[in-house]
């Protein structure tokens, strides 16, 4: 039961991981150069995504 509740915590990453590679597989279907561009825009949301919120340096 404790294997499955850390499991469970990375089902939110993982499906966002997936939607992104599903929008940039498909603007590299539509043109090489939206492909590119969405890659570059789906890093930065997953940087965003993964920086620590609230950090004082």
């Amino acid at each position: 039961m404790n294997k499955l509740k850390n499991i469970s915590q990375y089902i939110p990453f993982v499906l966002i991981v997936l939607g992104i590679i599903a929008i940039v597989i498909c603007a590299f279907q539509v043109a090489t150069q939206v492909g590119w561009i969405a890659i570059g825009i789906g890093l930065f949301v997953l940087a965003y995504i993964l920086v620590p919120k609230g950090a004082n340096p």
